[in-house]
C-alpha cells in the first residue's frame, strides 16, 4: 500500500511538472515566433551546442526553445513509466502517457519541417499546413499529459461524474470548435511567415477573393464559438473546477487578444508580437480546459469500479 502511494504520488509530481514545462515550452514558441526569431538559428534542428549558447547570449530565444523541447523527452518518458507502473490502478493512464511521448515526437518532426519552409523548401499550401499540424500535435501533446493529471485526481472525477449531461456536452463542443480555430488559427501564422505577406484585417468584408480570406473568417467565427460555448458550459456546470475554470478566464481574454493579433499580423507579416504567444496559450487553455472535463466524464462511465459516487 505504502508503495502504491509513492507511485501516485510521483506520479502525479512529474505529470504536474510536465505539463508546466510543456506550457512554458509552447509559450516560449509563440514569443519566438511573435518576435520574429523562428529562424535565428536556420534550418539545422537542433543545431550545435556552441552555436545555440552563443546565439541565446546574443539575445534569441531560438535557442531557448529548442532547449526546453529537447529537456520534454525524458519528463514524458519518465511520466510513462511511472503510469506503466500504476495502470492497473488507472486504466488508460499509461496509454495516455505513451501518446505524449507519440505526439512530442511528431511535434519536433514537424518542428523540423516548419524550418524547411521557412528556408523555402516546401511549397504552399503545405508550407501554411506545417505550421498547422504542428500546432496540433503539440496541442495533443499538453492535452495527453493533461489527461494524465486529470485521471489522477479522484475528487475532479467526484466532480465531473455528477454533472449534467447538457454541461458536458457544451464543453466537448467548446473544445471541438476551439481546436478548429486553432488549426486555422496556425495556417494563418505559417501564411505570414512562409509568403511574408500581411492578412487581411477587414473582418466584415464580404469578400472571399481568396484562400486566405475564408480562412480569418472561418478563424474567427469558429474562435467566437469556442469562447461562447466555454461561458455556457460553465453557467451550467454544478461545481467548478481549475480546468473549466481556466477555460472560462482564458475566453475572457481571447476575443480582445485575437482582434490585437490580427491588427499587428495584418502589418507586421513577421513579427506579429507578444499577442502571439498569449493568444496561442488562451487558446490552448480554451481547448484543453474543455476537453478534460468532456474526457473525464467518458473515462467514468468505462471505469466507474474505482471511483466512489456521492449521492445528493
Amino acid at each position: 500500500m505504502r508503495l502504491m502511494l509513492d507511485r501516485l504520488q510521483a506520479a502525479r509530481l512529474v505529470a504536474f511538472v510536465s505539463l508546466a514545462e510543456l506550457l512554458i515550452l509552447s509559450f516560449v514558441g509563440g514569443l519566438v515566433s511573435g518576435l520574429g526569431q523562428g529562424f535565428d538559428l536556420g534550418i539545422e534542428w537542433p543545431s550545435e551546442p556552441v552555436k545555440l549558447i552563443r546565439i541565446l547570449l546574443q539575445g534569441s530565444l531560438e535557442p531557448l526553445h529548442r532547449i526546453l523541447t529537447v529537456l520534454s523527452a525524458p519528463f514524458l518518458i519518465i511520466l510513462a513509466i511511472i503510469a506503466s507502473r500504476i495502470r492497473r490502478s488507472y486504466p488508460y493512464i499509461f496509454f495516455s502517457a505513451l501518446l505524449s511521448v507519440l505526439f512530442l515526437t511528431l511535434t519536433a518532426i514537424t518542428g523540423r519541417m516548419i524550418l524547411l519552409a521557412l528556408g523555402g523548401y516546401i511549397e504552399q499550401p503545405m508550407a501554411s499546413l506545417i505550421y498547422s499540424l504542428n500546432n496540433l500535435l503539440a496541442m495533443l501533446t499538453i492535452g495527453s499529459v493533461a489527461m494524465v493529471v486529470g485521471i489522477l485526481d479522484h475528487g475532479l472525477r467526484v466532480k465531473i461524474s455528477e454533472e449534467r449531461r447538457i454541461a458536458v456536452i457544451l464543453h466537448r463542443g467548446a473544445s471541438a470548435w476551439g481546436l478548429i480555430a486553432a488549426f486555422l488559427g496556425a495556417y494563418m501564422l505559417g501564411y505570414t511567415k512562409t509568403t511574408q505577406k500581411p492578412l487581411p484585417s477587414d473582418l466584415f468584408s464580404l469578400s472571399t477573393g481568396s484562400v486566405i480570406d475564408i480562412v480569418v473568417k472561418v478563424h474567427v467565427l469558429s474562435g467566437l464559438a469556442a469562447v461562447l460555448l466555454t461561458l455556457a458550459a460553465y453557467a451550467l456546470r454544478r461545481s467548478r473546477d481549475a480546468w473549466s475554470t481556466a477555460a472560462l478566464i482564458a475566453s475572457l481574454f481571447q476575443p480582445l487578444l485575437g482582434l490585437a493579433l490580427l491588427y499587428r499580423a495584418s502589418h507586421y507579416a513577421w513579427a506579429p508580437g507578444i499577442y502571439l504567444p498569449l493568444h496561442l496559450i488562451a487558446a490552448q487553455v480554451i481547448i484543453i480546459g474543455n476537453a478534460i472535463p468532456y474526457l473525464l466524464y467518458l473515462y467514468n462511465r468505462v471505469i466507474p469500479s474505482n471511483l466512489s459516487r456521492r449521492t445528493t
